[in-house]
């Protein structure tokens, strides 16, 4: 996998001695030996294949015996002349312990070697291989008489071996797209970006490592975290960190170095890194400390950056480290980092930072409160650094109005930082606080191999003048926090919950329950985990008294009946990222992860006309095992509507039969079914799916998809027609105001009446109605059912766009195409959009593996059906796009 260059080096190779093929560990050496006698073999060129084991006696120096066996295992392959036999008999009776002690003894065993390599092949010359020939005490005599006798050499090595082999062959890490392509055959299916970008950033610069990536794919897929989801490989919970195996050649590295090397490890891979100044505290010995540094910044496991601090490079290795040290080890060496610099009295800043890492494995000390919040002030907003030092601050300040304002502070600077897995643990980590002392904390106790930390870090305290940090004295009972505090406390674990998909953990209730408050913020994850229906007034009563009270905004972000109306419906569907945007202010950051936030992505991209980033976000949410059902739901009927837009009505189909009938929403279902109807060319069907759910489904609480379906039958009436389904729909929407008497429900009846009679006057007032409640769905399709739309149109257009409208054509660069799509293959389809991302013909060919020639056929036949003769007219042309007809 993308080693042609080399490939064709080693089979074009062999003049002038030996061909070593040389690399790091897991760079491919062996997989391109096994390549490279593939194709001799399917040349007809005769190859002997020697693996070199690696627990050989150590007198084989030579690596004879491996020769041997494989001469005895590949007899039968070779012309042999018919003495070889006595060759090996020969070289078998020599090839001992003994035949190796003297000079004249292994003179003897190589002359004997020489012989039967002549004897070998009486037809032709044999290519001889020699995978990992540097296990070898002295390789270059094991490739010597083989050469001698006239036979092509290829052997393998990690670093080169002198003279004996002068042709090399360097195998460097992969190209990007290669190593992109290796990870897409690993899962046997399209890798999701954000599941590559996972593998890439934990890899570092071993990513171009093949053996790597495989191995850390194998590992992934072991523990059910490398899943393929609709014809995608997704990383499940992406929170969790990517580790390599142990087995990993980096652990060979790290196992002489011993406790030393993990804790710098560890400290390395913090998010500010292990400065070169606190060596001299990480080891008993500080030499010791340097020279394990050393040893692994030789290994491209660390590196040091201009401002003196060293950094894990793989962060798959540190958490691989971090995993086998067990939980809470990286504060624990941070811990024995703070008792030392208190020893030695070192700078504020220093002692502030491994305070921070150190986190609750250091008691508690009021007065480091002060010392960790200025320390969190000369930071940036969105450093990682100051998420630590905040809670470190949390963690040591006094009971009372400063322990509720540093929490203030933790709690909003997660919801600013969108890491909504580290309020968890911050919400679990405060309501036990109550414990007698901190040591006693099964995450957090102290070492075993530093029995006597706890009265160091209590006598360099003394010294200092602080008193004891250690013990009971130390710590003492905290009293029950108070209402405010316990309030903040349910705000984080609610916002925790919802992001997450996780409810709040039963200890984390029982300790918040204790307060009225936090009981009703509470209430609302409770109505979200039992499906009930959210308003947007819930959570501005659920979350914003208590979010005032953290400095933040002081009033919901939204004005006027039309935005409560687009929160109403984003609510509808599940979707709580608008309204909490709208109650938590500027603060709020979507999450990159997540099962609310890829829902949101599934609603936005729809709204916005990114179809094919509808279905990559329908794919991401379906890998999230805590997705909300309802929302779950809404996303396959999404899903279903962008399938049938695009011309894949098996797809469509099978996502539709996914929602269950009627399910939450039976009007929306209903919606895509008539749609589906309508691309099979049966209309009536279409027209008669819509008319039944409305008669099945009378209490329904579907309004937005009630709207959209009678959009739909006004729309395919209008088509027909014929006056009888015109005023089907018109009694239709009669019924269905009447029930609903709802502002949405008037403008559709005004919009259905207007489509149905082709009436300019009803269609402009009920422009007018929907523009002031925001509905762009029906002004888009009224606008587009008018005989003159282009004035009022285009003034209902500048007003939607604002209330978060969906693109028109226009806006995105198309024109309306006739009613369906271009007729386009799997293939061709995915070549358009490999065109419209600027891909090259080569990197076509590399990603959905296939030739260029073959890649050029395709173009021609794409150009042919755009009407274009340039790339460029390719990906700017309305081919395999979808008609822009919102809400229709």
């Amino acid at each position: 996998m993308g080693r042609r260059t080399e490939l064709d080096a080693v089979l074009e190779a062999g003049g002038a001695g030996p061909v070593l093929v040389t690399g790091p560990a897991g760079s491919g050496k062996t997989a391109l030996l096994r390549e490279a006698r593939r194709v001799l073999a399917d040349r007809g060129a005769p190859v002997l294949d020697v693996p070199v084991p690696a627990g050989g006696p150590a007198w084989d120096r030579f690596g004879f015996r491996a020769v041997l066996a494989a001469v005895r295992e590949q007899y039968e392959c070779f012309d042999a002349d018919p003495r070889l036999p006595d060759a090996l008999d020969e070289v078998s009776r020599l090839c001992t312990e003994d035949g190796y002690a003297g000079p004249w003894t292994r003179f003897c065993l190589l002359h004997a070697m020489s012989t039967l390599f002549t004897r070998l092949s009486a037809a032709a010359p044999v290519t001889v291989v020699f995978d990992d020939v540097d296990r070898l005490a002295e390789p270059a005599l094991a490739a010597a008489p083989a050469h001698r006798a006239g036979h092509s050499v290829l052997a393998s090595a990690a670093a080169p071996l002198g003279a004996a082999f002068p042709e090399l062959v360097e195998l460097g890490p992969l190209p990007p797209e290669d190593a992109a392509n290796l990870l897409r055959r690993q899962g046997k299916a399209p890798v999701a970006p954000t599941a590559e970008t996972a593998v890439r950033q934990a890899l570092g610069p071993l990513w171009g490592n093949p053996g790597t990536v495989v191995s850390t794919v194998a590992g992934l897929r072991e523990r059910g975290r490398w899943k393929t989801v609709e014809g995608l490989v997704r990383l499940s919970g992406p929170a969790v960190p990517i580790t390599l195996p142990t087995t990993h050649p980096a652990f060979a590295v790290l196992a002489p170095l011993g406790e030393v090397g993990r804790r710098i490890v560890l400290l390395a891979s913090g998010p500010g890194g292990l400065p070169a100044h606190d060596l001299p505290h990480v080891a008993d010995a500080g030499a010791r400390a340097g020279q394990a540094v050393d040893a692994l910044v030789a290994a491209g496991l660390l590196e040091g950056d201009p401002a003196g601090n060293f950094r894990c490079r793989v962060p798959a290795f540190a958490a691989a480290v971090a995993e086998a040290a067990g939980s809470g080890a990286r504060r624990r060496v941070h811990r024995r980092l703070v008792a030392s610099l208190l020893e030695s009295g070192s700078r504020a800043d220093t002692l502030a930072r491994q305070l921070a890492a150190a986190g609750r494995a250091v008691p508690r000390r009021p007065e480091f409160a002060e010392l960790l919040r200025d320390a969190a002030n000369a930071l940036s907003a969105e450093s990682p650094l100051r998420t630590c030092h905040l809670q470190a601050a949390w963690w040591h300040a006094a009971t009372g109005a400063d322990r509720i304002a540093r929490q203030g502070e933790v709690i909003r600077h997660l919801v600013r930082t969108a890491d909504y897995p580290a309020m968890a643990a911050f919400v679990t980590e405060a309501v036990q606080d109550g414990e007698p002392t901190h040591d006693e904390h099964p995450g957090f106790a102290p070492e075993p191999a530093v029995p006597a930390e706890d009265e160091r870090v209590r006598s360099a305290a003394a010294a200092t003048g602080g008193g004891p940090v250690g013990g009971e004295e130390a710590v003492a009972v905290r009293p029950d926090p108070a209402a405010d505090e316990r309030a903040g406390l349910a705000l984080a674990a609610v916002l925790a919950a919802i992001h997450s998909g996780h409810p709040v953990a039963a200890a984390v209730r029982g300790e918040l329950n204790r307060c009225a408050e936090a009981r009703e913020v509470l209430t609302l994850a409770d109505r979200w985990f039992a499906g009930e229906r959210i308003r947007p007034a819930d959570v501005v009563a659920a979350l914003l008294p208590v979010w005032q009270r953290f400095g933040a905004t002081g009033q919901p972000a939204w004005s006027g009946r039309r935005q409560e109306a687009l929160l109403a419906d984003a609510c509808a569907v599940r979707d709580l990222v608008p309204v909490l945007a709208a109650v938590l202010g500027e603060d709020y950051r979507v999450p990159a992860a997540g099962p609310l936030s890829a829902h949101h992505r599934v609603c936005t991209a729809y709204e916005e006309g990114r179809w094919t980033e509808t279905l990559a976000a329908v794919a991401e949410l379906e890998a999230q095992e805590t997705a909300d059902d309802f929302a779950r739901e809404h996303a396959r009927l999404l899903a279903a509507e962008v399938s049938g837009w695009l011309g894949e009505p098996d797809r469509a189909a099978d996502w539709l039969a996914r929602v269950p009938d009627p399910g939450r929403f039976p009007h929306l279902r209903a919606w895509v079914q008539a749609g589906l109807y309508h691309h099979a060319r049966k209309p009536e069907q279409a027209f008669e799916a819509g008319r039944r759910a409305f008669v099945a489904h009378t209490s329904t609480r579907d309004e937005l998809g009630a709207s959209r379906l009678l959009l739909r039958l006004a729309w395919l009436a209008g088509r027909a027609g014929d006056a009888g389904p015109a005023r089907v729909v018109v009694d239709v929407a009669e019924n269905f105001h009447e029930g609903r008497n709802s502002p949405r429900s008037f403008g559709v009846l005004a919009a259905v009446r207007g489509l149905a009679a082709g009436d300019e006057t009803e269609i402009g007032k009920a422009e007018r109605l929907v523009r002031r409640r925001g509905d762009h769905e029906l002004v888009l399709l009224s606008g587009s059912s008018a005989r003159r739309p282009r004035g009022w149109l285009r003034e209902a257009y500048e007003n939607t766009r604002a209330g978060g409208a969906a693109r028109t054509a226009r806006e995105t660069g198309r024109t309306s195409p006739a009613d369906g799509l271009a007729e386009l293959s799997a293939t061709e389809r995915e070549i358009l959009e490999l065109i419209r991302t600027g891909r090259t013909n080569r990197q076509i060919a590399r990603a959905i593996r296939m030739s260029e020639k073959t890649v050029e056929k395709h173009l021609s036949r794409l150009f042919t059906k755009a009407g274009c003769r340039t790339r460029y007219g390719l990906a700017t042309s309305e081919l395999g796009r979808h008609p822009d007809a919102v809400g229709a």
